[in-house]
């Protein structure tokens, strides 16, 4: 047996590492899914990492490889070895110390870790054959990161823990959607084409993806352009680019159809500068001692937005902006002021408008952002803030 096995150069190493580490726990209790497995083939090298939900699959080329050798080792160790290798490195692996063993090295660096059988690291198969849509990544990296504040932070509602993906009516994109019942973002990705969905078991036809797994495609396809595929199936999503693949388990349930709740946006109309109301809220939501029972007000009052707030204890918050005002005089709404500052950090645009609904939920549209709509929903105040 040949004293090295294969030799990599650290930079496109750390590169593949990184991704595989998405679908990694360091410290899970089976001892398997805290390993990074290794698989040397002709000029290449494969890294997986897997939590049994998520699998990620990452290439990079190899300077050389001699055999052909199969392993996963510790991914928590590994990493630690990495990160003190200078990015010019040229790193080994070969035989250890002893059978349960390899050896890893760089210049004068030794050292000799145990692995485990790559027989024993597991694989998300699919029953199905996987069918590849190419897509413009980017969008669909922007629509999962615009999203992502309205997912619940609760599991008690399994299917609201995920985002709800379909296809764009009348488009060629895919919409992303998450909700946790107070706010709601459904954002319309430009990708050109939407990959064919399962069957719909209702009238909804959607898919829900995990939020890990969600975080993990947003930094993949981050600022990615052409390039890019998607598959999905009945049970699973997976996404590749560049030598990289992530699949992942859906989560089993039907997504509520969520947009017949957005209500139509009526014609009370309150058009604000996106940065001046997020300062805004900001500086008021300072008084916040219990998020859950102290409301924020906006109250139309001598042609300004007035913005108020009190809390439990005594503290109490007031500003005022100016907007383009479609509205009546003395109108009042009471929001949950987090979830209007989190809302209002998703929106890129600088101009935002504000509907209000007979019922006192807003309809918020981003200008010049068409495939972008939020929802919040009225919070019951513990008490008023009279100004």
């Amino acid at each position: 047996m040949a004293a090295v096995w294969f030799s990599i150069h650290r930079s496109n190493l750390h590169q593949a590492f990184s991704c595989v580490m998405g679908a990694i726990e360091v410290r899970n209790t089976i001892a398997i899914l805290s390993h990074v497995l290794f698989e040397p083939a002709a000029d290449t090298i494969r890294l997986r990492g897997s939590n049994l939900d998520m699998q990620i699959d990452a290439e990079c080329e190899a300077i050389s490889v001699d055999e052909e050798i199969p392993f996963a080792i510790p991914a928590d160790k590994f990493k630690a070895i990495l990160s003190t290798l200078p990015e010019s490195a040229e790193i080994s692996f070969g035989p250890g110390r002893s059978k349960d063993s390899i050896t890893i090295s760089a210049g004068h660096f030794r050292s000799s870790v145990p692995f485990l059988p790559a027989a024993d690291f597991p694989l998300i198969t699919s029953k199905e054959a996987l069918e590849w849509t190419s897509i413009v990544g980017a969008p669909l990296s922007q629509a999962l990161d615009k999203a992502g504040y309205a997912l619940p932070k609760t599991n008690d509602r399994p299917y609201l823990t995920g985002f709800c993906l379909h296809g764009e009516r009348g488009g060629d994109g895919i919409v992303v959607a998450a909700t946790d019942g107070l706010s709601l973002a459904r954002v319309a990705a430009a990708t050109g084409a939407c990959p064919a969905l399962p069957s719909p078991r209702n009238s909804f036809p959607h898919v829900i993806l995990p939020s890990r797994a969600a975080d993990s495609i947003r930094k993949l396809l981050d600022g990615a352009g052409q390039g890019c595929a998607i598959s999905v199936t009945d049970a699973q999503l997976a996404v590749r680019l560049d030598g990289v693949t992530i699949t992942t388990k859906l989560i089993d349930g039907i997504y509520p159809e969520y947009e017949r709740v957005i209500p139509p946006q009526g014609d009370q109309r309150i058009g604000m500068k996106t940065d001046n109301l997020s300062a805004s809220i900001k500086r008021v939501c300072v008084m916040i001692d219990d998020a859950k029972r102290d409301a924020l007000f906006l109250r139309i009052r001598d042609g300004l937005v007035n913005v108020d707030l009190a809390s439990l204890d005594g503290g109490s918050a007031h500003d005022a902006i100016s907007a383009e005002i479609e509205a009546p005089e003395g109108l009042e709404v009471s929001l949950n002021g987090l979830q209007v500052a989190k809302t209002l950090a998703s929106i890129s645009s600088p101009q935002v408008d504000f509907y209000i609904t007979p019922e006192k939920r807003i309809v918020v549209r981003p200008i010049g952002a068409p495939g972008e709509t939020y929802v919040l929903s009225p919070m019951v105040p513990r008490f008023g803030v009279e100004r």
